[in-house]
């Protein structure tokens, strides 16, 4: 009997011996499994944060200038190309991309990191974003000695992640930048501003969006402002508060020319007679009087004077092209120009459009980043068109008069907004390359 017990007692730890293979390989396969996971979510936070940095890089640096690949800081790659290693000044977006997958730990023999870029195509891992401006994408790749499940057999598994961010249109066409200002967008009176695309205000004011009057009528598809709004009638739909700031959008457009500047015209030019205008440097500035002024195709560089006009009988044509910076300064004669804003009276008629190519594809007025503040007038009246982008930062800018209602599409960029009459502003960039000209960072995957 007692023989009988131990041999069963033999059988039962011979039983639980060879149980105990299989389930310390279990237990070895689950260890490893969770390391596993934990270096593909260290992975994964190394391959986001190389396609943000890339791509911001990229907007801050290239971003509005229409590049093409091949470009200064424009990489682009069909298919995954190795990032190189031990990166520390990086030299374009892409390697800023790789450094930061790097300083997430991910720079040895037994890790991969590569990159995938191109211009106005769409991502092959995400088609459905159609063609952004640019796009990037950023694969993290490691291989995992196994330990405890290696007895089974599995001496190494593979952790791979990938993120990839990109540039598209903005879905805002109005950007009031001023931090603090009471009314930073204001519809006055019975004026009323119905856009097409959205509002953001930067304004921390709890007034940062505000009408006057119950006449006053405010119309968009989305309202972003960092403070609040004071309507008389409710907003529809309600405005987003309390957002995050937002840049300058256009931060990294470049400027046309710099001081000193070569004049091709001395002195303002003005007159009551028709003119036909042709690219240049003009200082001094341009004042339309009674009469005509058409704008040949081109870029027009204001340096002092800006653009005025005098009243219902000054008409300002520019339908095949146009972009005026308006500027000051030195000039190579010797002569110091101070600044002057952009004054288009209200009963004037204005038809100006903006080049649909090149660095400046989309932009119709683009101000000196460093001009004191001032105050701008867009006027135009019924038939106004200001099809392109209004970018002045640093100006208190006023449209007036039924301005725009009927063009493709208007965006505006300026410190404060104010509307005065009715103004109608589009999003139709048809036109256009790489649709809307303010372009934005999004996260793809």
């Amino acid at each position: 009997m007692q023989s009988r017990r131990r041999g069963q007692r033999g059988q039962v730890l011979l039983m639980v011996t060879f149980a105990l293979i299989p389930m310390f390989g279990i237990l070895g396969l689950v260890a490893d499994f969770g390391y596993m996971h934990f270096v593909k979510m260290s992975a994964q936070t190394a391959a986001e944060a190389a396609a943000q940095a890339a791509i911001i890089s990229y907007h801050e640096t290239v971003g509005g200038s229409n590049p093409a690949c091949g470009d200064t800081g424009v990489v682009c790659s069909t298919s995954p190309a190795d990032c190189a290693s031990n990166i520390s000044t990086p030299t374009n977006p892409i390697e800023r991309g790789c450094m930061y997958a790097q300083s997430h730990g991910f720079n040895s023999t037994n890790q991969r990191i590569t990159y995938q870029a191109g211009v106005g195509s769409a991502p092959p891992t995400a088609p459905g974003i159609g063609n952004p401006a640019y796009w990037v994408t950023f694969r993290v790749i490691q291989r995992v000695p196994q330990l405890f499940s290696a007895v089974l057999g599995n001496s190494s598994g593979l952790v791979a992640a990938r993120s990839t961010a990109a540039i598209t249109g903005a879905s805002d066409c109005i950007y009031a930048l001023n931090p603090h200002a009471s009314g930073a967008l204001s519809v006055g009176g019975t004026a009323s501003l119905v856009s097409s695309c959205g509002i953001y205000v930067n304004s921390d004011n709890g007034c940062g969006i505000s009408t006057n009057g119950n006449g006053a009528i405010l119309t968009a598809p989305e309202y972003d402002v960092v403070g609040g709004a004071c309507t008389q009638n409710p907003l529809t739909p309600s405005a987003n508060t309390g957002v995050s700031p937002t840049s300058d959008p256009l931060a990294a457009l470049p400027v046309p020319a710099s001081a000193p500047y070569t004049c091709d015209h001395i002195g303002t030019v003005s007159g009551n007679t028709d003119t036909v205008l042709s690219p240049g440097v003009y200082c001094g500035g341009i004042h339309v009087g009674n009469a005509t002024f058409t704008f040949s195709a081109g870029t027009y560089i204001l340096v002092g004077g800006g653009l005025s006009t005098q009243s219902s009988n000054s008409h300002i044509v520019g339908n095949g092209g146009v972009m005026f910076y308006n500027t000051f300064g030195a000039t190579t004669n010797s002569s110091n120009y101070s600044y002057s804003p952009i004054q288009i009276g209200a009963t004037s008629t204005v038809n100006l459009v903006a080049p649909t190519s090149g660095t400046y594809q989309g932009i119709l007025f683009f101000e000196d980043r460093n001009s004191p503040p001032a105050n701008d007038d867009y006027g135009g009246g019924a038939t106004a068109v200001y099809q392109g982008i209004i970018y002045a930062k640093n100006a208190a800018v006023t449209m007036y008069g039924n301005s725009s209602v009927d063009t493709a599409y208007t965006m505006l960029v300026a410190d404060t907004i104010s509307l005065i009459g009715t103004s109608g502003f589009n999003n139709n960039y048809s036109s256009l390359l790489n649709g809307s000209p303010i372009q934005t960072t999004i996260m793809v995957e």
